[in-house]
């Protein structure tokens, strides 16, 4: 039997920072193939959760585990709610790709029932358009009954900005800061070595590895927001993060819930247009040389660039870089379905918006490329397989 066993490991003072980590091992019958740690480092900070508290590593390794089919076995503790909550987690996912994941069982040494949840929120902060728009409308109460009151934010070093670029981190930290400082809410740092022992396909992992990550405020917080990717009305599958899905990475003791799928991009850009701050110090790149800034060159500036100017409005302060132009459009290459969703829908917002510039029917004739392509491709690619 495959069997991925997780140990959680007491805490320990690295530095400046305390860090909680648990070795996973993983078996092969009675062999032990390898070893590998994985860790989480915070500030100092009261109210950690247990040393034997396992459910944000169990959280981190399931795709990793449904990936190579192996047995979760856990030496800790885990609430019987998140176990439940997981398993139709992982369903949902074989049911996507059941040629990529396997339903894998799960054995815990102590299950937790009837834990008490904190009330506020923790939500994730980078400067991205997504967490911008979700903590702008909720600590502005927009969001009706359903607004959370954000105890503070964190910014996760080893998730887009490798561990090794410190000089990076510390500029998005300190930009990141500023900005919700103008909203009188605070920034906690985290840093995790998550990318370099989890290899599971990012795009769709991203979302339990931020759940995961701030699982460990749950003695401070008991609720987690993650902005949404795509809008209700475009939903794309399989994805890491959607609706569907996030709110099952949920514990009694820590709520997940996903955020802001009522809107589209386009009018997050519009929302976030209202906070100065927020919408100066947006920092979306991830393809850049310089990690902690926007490049303006890449697919991912020049996309949130037209997001602001499919509402007619003016590109801020932070693409000053860029050297944006309509012939750019040309260049696009859309690397999955869900940004070529996003670029449909900044076209058809144009459209709404009645934006007359030239660069509305550029990018009209470059989707129906990009889509004639992909049709081409995925008909090519049945072919084939029929021919096997």
């Amino acid at each position: 039997m495959k069997i991925l066993n997780l140990y959680p490991q007491p805490l320990e003072q690295v530095g400046t920072y305390v860090r909680r980590s648990c070795k996973i091992e993983r078996q092969d019958d009675d062999q032990i193939i390898n070893s590998r740690v994985l860790w989480y480092e915070f500030p100092e900070i009261e109210n950690l959760p247990t040393d034997t508290d396992s459910e944000s590593y169990l959280i981190a390794v399931i795709m990793e585990a449904m990936l190579e089919n192996r047995k979760i076995v856990v030496h800790g503790r885990v609430s019987r709610e998140l176990l439940a909550n997981l398993t139709e987690y992982r369903d949902a996912w074989c049911c996507w790709l059941p040629q990529v994941y396997h339903p894998v069982d799960f054995q815990v040494d102590e299950i937790v029932d009837n834990v008490v949840r904190l009330p506020s929120a923790v939500c994730a902060f980078s400067g991205g358009v997504d967490a911008t728009f979700s903590v702008w409308r909720h600590a502005k109460t927009k969001n009706g009954y359903r607004s959370q009151a954000i105890k503070t934010c964190a910014i996760i070093h080893g998730f887009d900005i490798p561990l090794q670029n410190e000089e990076a981190f510390v500029t998005a930290f300190n930009q990141a800061s500023a900005t919700l400082k103008s909203i009188d809410i605070p920034l906690l740092p985290i840093r995790t070595n998550f990318r370099k022992v989890i290899w599971t396909n990012w795009e769709h992992v991203f979302a339990a590895a931020l759940v995961a990550a701030l699982q460990n405020f749950k003695k401070i917080v008991g609720t987690c927001l993650i902005g949404s990717s795509e809008p209700y009305k475009s939903l794309v599958f399989p994805w890491g993060s959607s609706p569907i899905t996030d709110h099952l990475l949920s514990s009694e003791e820590f709520r997940v819930l996903h955020d802001g799928a009522t809107h589209s991009r386009t009018q997050k850009v519009a929302t976030i247009n209202e906070w100065k701050e927020g919408c100066d110090n947006l920092r979306v790149c991830w393809q850049g040389a310089l990690k902690d800034r926007n490049c303006g060159k890449c697919e991912k500036c020049l996309r949130t660039m037209f997001n602001f100017k499919a509402n007619n409005l003016n590109i801020p302060a932070c693409f000053r870089e860029s050297s944006i132009s309509d012939k750019s459009l040309f260049q696009i290459r859309a690397s999955n379905d869900a940004v070529l969703s996003e670029w449909g829908e900044i076209l058809d917002s144009a459209i709404c918006n009645n934006v007359q510039d030239n660069w509305v029917k550029i990018l009209s004739l470059t989707l129906n490329y990009q889509r004639a392509l992909k049709s081409i491709k995925r008909f090519l690619k049945l072919v084939l397989r029929k021919g096997k």
